[in-house]
């Protein structure tokens, strides 16, 4: 690990992983990518694991990979690279134990040090030994680090002085210094293995003892006898970094001929594969005091000429050194392409260098907004904050005051500061007004949306997204326009419509993938499984479904799994597949409890209650029940208090309870609750109507049900209306042929739809 230049501590992960697969890491890009596909048809790596080897050799996805990639967010890309680094280190020493070895740990960087917790942990059980070095005032493997990395055997070893004896064999490997010089060299050193050795080589090119008592002074010591043409090479491969290749030299030096195989007879630089490294950090680091800070400024300004092209960070750094007034913005372009390449943490360092340096109020709005983007996307809501607020202090426009605002309410409402999101849209939307900022307005329209949304204001959050879809499509915006059609689906869901919202959430599905928006296609692809269903297609419901799920484990997309996962379990359980409803409510179940989101696992409870109620255990499924109904008042009951309580009133056996249930969902659905509440509860109410032989309540059920679906019709509440009543006309007036053609049409449309659940009484 590095402290500056092509070598720093982001190489280190890579060059670990490089040595695992017998790859150089200077390699090329061609050699890298050959190099990931052969770990994988090797097992090193499980194939949906590929995407994250590429990371970790430092390259790009492209085609599908990228898709997929970009459809992660930020926690899942770094879990994802933990995971593989780990999988890598654990299948290759399964053929091979290795040692392996981190050096300079105390130039580590927070990612750098995020990928070895895990792979400290890792090697407590397979065949491999770990070994990082680290100055002692400076180790970053403090008790939080220690604590990622598992709490497990971590040995610390501090290394002391060198004993005589192996003083002693270290002089030795010179033998053209006498054993008198040897053992004054050996008493100046005091056990620093560094300084006898400088002192050592000093002694074979001159008299050491004339030399102060630094290993600066005697590395600039040994600088100056060089020629000059050397000493000049030495000064600007100093330039670079401790390490370097020929290409970067021959543009700092300015000398295409230069021989840079004269470094090895030196021993102040040695080849290190297809590069150079100098032989310790405080080589480098004296080698480079050596140069004038007039002539450090020039090469560093040459050295990010070269890096220009290909490494926009290394010349961030390089104009940084150089003292350039260019640096603000050549930070801000580093920052901004590491985050289209997602790697947020970089970026935010970049950013944050970038805005120290920046005087031009320009650069400082520009850095101050990408920080707001990159810490929001990673998760730091106060940091992202104070970093849009920095941003609105800093806008010398409208256009840029409204950006800012819109980058506030971003972050507002993740917070569930509401009234301040709706507050900092107000400003933004007379400010996109004046100047015709259409972009901006569509951007808002869709955020004013997402806020009107939890709060139930269904019909202006309709209203936002509708006009937010009006401007998308006039900008020309795919992601927008899909954003605003996945809102309008939430949105007309919400209020019962699954017609339209199956439309509009199919419409958003589409454009997703001409577009390749997997992220937004993931997040609405289990809502359109949904709304699928209630629109009567059961087996194209169950199909999405699936793929919903599968895509949303692609991408470790937590909550759209969830979300699959739930409406698959009411398909299967209407389909009686109870085994695979029963997989489904558990996964959902378990995966809203590593969300913490309160309101998903009552409704995951009271999915488990109805599979456990339709397999006959009645017992557990009360207690899911119970549970549901109380978790349900906790978190809101309008979400789905009415549906858990309509479970629960199927599931126990004691009369008073169960019309306690009934009549507190019928409370709750007068009061307002989500849609799917009013079908089913309805559904459910009408089933134990039923069961009962209760053919009044059968009826007035199947009436509630039909007024709730009458603005916009629903043929599986249509189909639902029309068992209950002709069941409860044959019950009352006896069988007729008319009766028992309409039970043979509803038996076919249940079994079309599949609704096999509701087919036995028919």
């Amino acid at each position: 690990m590095l402290n500056f230049g092509s070598g720093t501590s982001r190489d280190a992960i890579q060059a670990l992983v490089c040595g695992l697969l017998g790859l150089d890491s200077a390699a090329d890009v061609g050699r890298l990518e050959e190099g990931a596909t052969t770990a994988a048809e090797a097992e090193l790596v499980d194939a949906e694991n590929v995407v994250f080897l590429l990371d970790l050799l430092g390259l790009a996805p492209s085609g599908q990979l990228r898709v997929l990639y970009e459809a992660m967010d930020n926690a899942a890309r770094e879990a994802g690279r933990a995971a593989t680094l780990v999988q890598l280190v654990r299948r290759t020493n399964r053929r091979q134990p290795r040692v392996l070895a981190i050096e300079d740990l105390h130039w580590a960087d927070a990612a750098t040090l995020d990928l070895l917790a895990p792979l400290a942990a890792a090697v407590v059980d397979c065949p491999a030994l770990l070994i990082m070095t680290s100055r002692v005032e400076q180790n970053p493997l403090d008790e939080a680090w220690r604590a990622k990395a598992g709490g497990g055997p971590l040995l610390t070893i501090d290394i002391g002085p060198l004993h005589a004896d192996e003083a002693g064999e270290l002089a030795a490997s010179f033998p053209a210094v006498d054993a008198a010089l040897a053992r004054s060299c050996i008493e100046r050193a005091a056990g620093n293995p560094l300084y006898l050795e400088q002192l050592l080589r000093y002694a074979v090119e001159g008299d050491a003892s004339k030399v102060a008592g630094t290993v600066q002074s005697l590395v600039q010591a040994r600088l100056d006898r060089l020629d000059a043409d050397d000493r000049l090479a030495l000064q600007a491969a100093s330039v670079l970094g401790q390490r370097f290749d020929r290409e970067a030299l021959a543009a700092v030096l300015d000398q295409p001929s230069y021989d840079s195989e004269r470094f090895a007879a030196h021993h102040m630089v040695q080849p290190h594969g297809t590069q150079f490294l100098f032989a310790h950090a405080l080589i480098h680091e004296a080698v480079y005091d050596s140069l004038l800070k007039s002539r450090r400024a020039e090469l560093h300004r040459r050295a990010a000429d070269h890096y220009a092209a290909f490494d926009p960070g290394l010349r961030a750094a390089h104009l940084d050194r150089a003292g350039d007034p260019q640096a603000a913005r050549a930070y801000l372009a580093a920052a901004q392409r590491e985050a289209t390449e997602y790697h947020y943490a970089a970026a935010q360092a970049l950013g944050r260098r970038g805005l120290e340096l920046a005087n031009e109020r320009e650069d400082r709005f520009a850095l101050a907004s990408l920080l707001g983007e990159v810490l929001h996307d990673l998760g730091d809501m106060p940091a992202a904050l104070a970093s849009c607020q920095e941003a609105l202090t800093a806008a010398g426009s409208d256009a840029e005051r409204c950006r800012a605002w819109l980058g506030l309410a971003a972050v507002k409402r993740v917070t569930d500061d509401i009234d301040g999101a709706l507050a900092d849209l107000i400003d933004a939307e007379a400010a996109a007004v004046t100047h015709g900022l259409t972009h901006e307005l569509a951007r808002l329209h869709l955020l004013r949306g997402n806020l009107y949304f939890p709060s139930g204001d269904i019909e202006r959050c309709l209203k936002e997204h509708g006009r937010s879809l009006e401007l998308a499509e006039r900008t020309g915006s795919a992601e927008l326009e899909a954003a605003a059609l996945g809102g309008l689906g939430d949105g007309e869901y919400m209020r019962g419509r699954m017609m339209t919202a199956r439309d509009r959430f199919a419409r958003c599905v589409r454009l997703c993938q001409d577009h390749g928006l997997v992220r937004i296609e993931v997040a609405n692809r289990p809502m359109l499984a949904f709304a699928g269903w209630f629109a009567g297609d059961g087996a194209k419901a169950a199909a999405e479904a699936a793929l919903a799920i599968e895509m949303a484990q692609s991408v470790a997309h937590h909550r759209a799994e969830m979300i699959g996962r739930h409406a698959a379990c009411f398909i299967s359980l209407a389909l009686m597949n109870l085994d695979a409803a029963f997989e489904h409510a558990e996964a959902a179940l378990a995966l809203a409890r590593g969300l913490r989101a309160r309101r998903f696992e009552a409704e995951g409870l009271a999915l488990r209650a109805d599979v456990r109620r339709a397999r006959g255990d009645l017992p557990e499924a009360a207690r899911d029940a119970e549970a549901a109904v109380a978790l349900s008042f906790e978190t809101g009951p309008a979400f789905v208090g009415p549906f858990a309580l309509g479970v629960l009133a199927r599931t126990v056996t004691d009369q008073r309870r169960r019309q306690e249930a009934m009549a507190e969902a019928d409370r709750l659905l007068s009061e307002g609750a989500v849609s799917h509440n009013h079908l089913l509860f309805r559904r459910d109410a009408i089933e134990m109507a039923i069961d009962a032989d209760d053919w009044d309540s059968a009826e007035k059920y199947a009436a509630a049900l039909e007024a709730y679906t009458r603005d916009e019709p629903l043929p599986w509440a249509e189909f639902y209306v029309r068992r209950a009543r002709w069941l409860s006309t044959i019950a009352r007036e006896g069988s007729s042929p008319e009766a028992l053609a309409q039970l043979r049409e509803l038996r076919a449309e249940g079994e079309r739809r599949g609704l096999l659940h509701a087919l036995a009484r028919i």
